[in-house]
């Protein structure tokens, strides 16, 4: 990603996003990755960021908590304790006994079914914690929930802390019957006791010392008191020290178990980790857009503009406990335009909307989502270069002008078609006239290298060169010319007048000046600027006019296509209902061909042989004419349905017969024959029969055949009766051949095996049962040969 200049984030003031977004942290590591954080240009990453961040987003708003917390790297521990027989200390193993238990909550959360089904990124992230329960089992074993290794984490450190306890009780016993004792006496001040070295110690008056047996420790500052410990508490706390001493042994015996117990994990611990601060990223990012109403918008790789209601988010969040409302914009350059040239008054928002394009693209490009319209449409800049406010250099002797040059010499040198390029005030900082031809001339370089870019100005020249080139729009900040005050609201398509003079005489500047002034620009210069933005407006309104009559003539268009189409329903449907009644007399024609064969076989009887031969010779007649007639019918109604259909039957396409279920692919066509093949056989049909349908799913079958039969089911149309006895096999295939018409299949391939014959045979009786089968055979010995029967219905 090439970005220019090197502070651009802070010109764009993504700075301030980070620090709003790292504050929604969890660890110093997810806080690292926000401060060197990486605009990217790669679309897949730049989608997977977006999703995984609007999915957390979304668990928030369904008041989801996922259970993750405060925690630290462990990253150095780890590889301290790779090396063997080293130990951590108590908050070292603490900090991954933390790592750990987060990430087995995160795994348990994950286990319940609603939440991986609407978390699916977040849970594809998670699944890849895999961790041995075993582990967080035995630092749970050692330590407790305050992270102090338990008393009976071993037995000697159980004896010694039940030692402990005993002596320290007999300590506390013998210590208060000390004090009583001193205290009668009168020796001891009102404070009566304190600690000193870690040790009970009476408060003596000095005047007493030597009536108490013991150890002095400490005296006050005054001298008044002294500290002495008695001497009958002296060989006790000797004992309470060497047991502490002892256990702190235990201890560190008990950690060096522990740490040789955690050396194997080291890699999945630090695997742990990484996810954890994935997780804390996703969720900071969608906190923070949480709160600034950020969406996740259409993205694309080619650059565009088509944002819709977007927000500046630095004004959200500096509006966010006020009432003050955040005005949105719109820019969406239509057709061929790629540069936005924004002029308007002087604090009416040109510079805050240009900044929010760019600060807005950063963030999308960083994978975050962004405070604009859901419908709103991004593509992906690999080049992005900021001119904004005063770019004087002392260190490189360069004025603001000569630094807005040295900006324009290294956007014109580096920027291409991948380039969005925003510039504030183009021109300004010289004399206006050779300052606006050098911003025209930088301006028409741009446009020649097909950037997308948006570009603040008060140059007319500027604006009139927009309104004439191709690919640059004039856009222009909104002004009340009754209160005299900006209204921060954007409108592509006409420029903008800077309203010097109205905001002049608004601040107080003497009117006397303000008239001298216009008295100096001269008639000509506002006549320009009015005549341009009358031009402009009737441009949009022309081109407002023109879109709405290819909108008409698109839906005129959709609705004569509609009326032909219902049209030719229409027809479709008459001439059915035509089709139906010729069947129905076709029917009739066959039911009356009976009677007549009786009065045939009548007229026979009666030796009237001429009469019934006239007879018959009539009545074929009848019927040739009602069956020639119902097929052309067919032929019309079929022709008419392939002329609407939108699926063209080609080579390749799959087809069914009119009559039938099986589906096969085309092969070949020639003139209105079709060559089709349908499973194992080779059809020639008339295109005219065929019906257009889709690719058939393939049904992997075993020896085993269901044989209930339902009129839902998809057809089987093969069968092996091999290595059944002759009953299971013969009832076995007379289930498939009565599923087989009940599902009206065209073919079908029946593997018997060659043997003795026996069951070849035995289908074949079966099969002569069937009326409907029109002829079986057995094909090629490459095929099954006489061990495959195949039949057509």
């Amino acid at each position: 990603m090439f970005l220019y200049p090197k502070d651009i984030k802070e010109k764009l003031e993504f700075n301030k996003i980070i620090e709003h977004i790292k504050r929604e942290c969890l660890s110093e590591m997810a806080k690292d990755y926000f401060e060197q954080i990486e605009i990217l240009t790669d679309l897949h990453t730049i989608l997977r960021f977006i999703n995984e961040t609007d999915e957390f987003k979304k668990a928030i708003e369904r008041g989801e908590h996922l259970p993750i917390s405060h925690f630290v790297s462990i990253e150095s521990d780890v590889q301290l304790v790779r090396k063997e027989g080293y130990v951590l200390d108590i908050d070292s193993i603490r900090n991954i006994y933390r790592i750990v238990s987060i990430g087995l909550e995160l795994t348990k959360y994950f286990q319940e079914p609603e939440k991986a089904k609407f978390n699916p990124m977040l849970n594809e992230v998670v699944a890849n914690i895999i961790l041995d329960k075993s582990l967080n089992s035995e630092i749970d074993r050692v330590l407790d929930e305050e992270g102090d290794v338990r008393p009976n984490a071993s037995e000697d450190l159980l004896r010694i802390s039940k030692l402990i306890k005993s002596k320290e009780r007999e300590l506390d016993k013998v210590f208060n019957s000390e004090l009583e004792l001193y205290k009668s006496k009168g020796f001891l001040l009102d404070s009566q006791e304190s600690i000193r070295n870690g040790r009970r110690v009476l408060t003596v008056s000095v005047e007493h010392k030597r009536k108490v047996s013991g150890i002095l420790h400490d005296e006050s500052a005054t001298g008044k008191t002294v500290f002495i410990e008695p001497e009958k508490v002296i060989s006790i706390n000797q004992e309470v020290y060497n047991l502490h001493a002892e256990r702190r042994h235990e201890v560190y015996k008990i950690l060096r178990a522990l740490c040789a117990f955690i050396r194997p994990f080291a890699d999945t611990l630090l695997t742990i980790q990484h996810i954890l601060v994935r997780i804390d990223t996703i969720r900071a990012k969608a906190r923070f857009a949480y709160r600034i109403f950020a969406k996740k918008p259409f993205i694309q790789e080619k650059p565009i503009f088509a944002i819709k209601t977007a927000f500046n988010p630095i004004l959200v969040l500096k509006n966010e406990n006020t009432s003050d409302p955040v005005v949105p914009f719109d820019l969406e350059l239509h057709g061929n335009n790629r540069i936005l040239v924004l002029s308007g008054p002087n604090a009416g928002g040109k510079s805050v909307t240009l900044k929010s394009v760019g600060l807005i693209q950063i963030m999308l490009q960083s994978g975050m989502l962004v405070p604009a319209d859901e419908n709103s449409r991004f593509g992906i800049f690999h080049k992005i270069f900021v001119d904004i406010g005063d770019q004087q250099s002392l260190e490189d002797d360069l004025s603001t002008y000569s630094s807005h040059l040295r900006n324009m010499r290294i956007t014109t040198e580096n920027a291409d078609k991948t380039s969005l390029v925003l510039i504030d005030e183009f021109g300004s900082g010289t004399d206006p006239k050779i300052g606006g031809a050098i911003a025209e001339a930088v301006l028409n370089e741009l446009n020649y290298k097909k950037i997308h870019g948006v570009i603040t100005t008060h140059y007319s020249n500027l604006k009139f060169f927009a309104y004439k080139t191709h690919n640059i729009v004039n856009g222009a900040m909104e002004f009340d010319k009754n209160n005299l005050q900006p209204t921060f609201r954007m409108h592509v398509g006409k420029p903008g007048s800077s309203f010097a003079y109205e905001i002049a005489e608004k601040t107080g500047l003497d009117h006397r000046i303000v008239t001298y002034a216009q008295h100096k620009t001269g008639k000509n210069e506002k006549a320009i600027d009015d005549m341009l933005i009358t031009l402009m407006s009737e441009k949009k309104e022309y081109e407002d006019k023109l879109a709405s009559l290819l909108e008409k003539q698109d839906r005129l268009e959709r609705l004569i296509q509609s009326y032909e189409t219902l049209n030719a329903d229409l027809e479709i449907k008459r001439k059915k209902i035509k089709l139906q009644a010729k069947e129905q007399a076709a029917s009739s024609v066959m039911e009356q061909n009976k009677e007549m064969q009786k009065i045939i076989k009548e007229l026979k009887h009666s030796k009237d042989e001429e009469k019934a031969m006239q007879a018959s010779i009539a009545f074929k007649k009848i019927q040739e004419d009602t069956i020639k007639e119902l097929e052309t019918l067919k032929m019309e109604v079929f022709a008419k349905e392939i002329s609407l259909g939108t699926d063209k039957i080609k080579v390749g396409s799959y087809v069914r017969m009119r009559n039938g279920t099986s589906i096969g692919e085309i092969l070949s066509i020639n003139k209105n024959m079709a060559e089709i093949q349908m499973g194992f056989i080779t059809l020639k049909v008339p295109l005219i029969d065929l019906v257009s349908t889709k690719e058939p799913i393939e049904i992997k079958t075993g020896k085993s055949v269901n044989t209930g039969i339902s009129n839902n089911e998809r057809v089987d149309t093969k069968i092996d009766i091999r290595e059944y006895t002759k009953n299971d096999a013969l009832n076995m295939l007379q289930n498939f051949l009565d599923k087989a018409l009940l599902n009206n299949a065209y073919e079908l391939k029946i593997i018997h095996g060659i043997g003795k014959g026996v069951m070849k045979n035995e289908v074949k009786k079966m099969l002569k049962q069937y009326k409907d089968v029109k002829e079986f055979w057995h094909p090629d010995p490459e095929q099954g040969g006489e061990g495959v029967t195949l039949v057509r219905m």
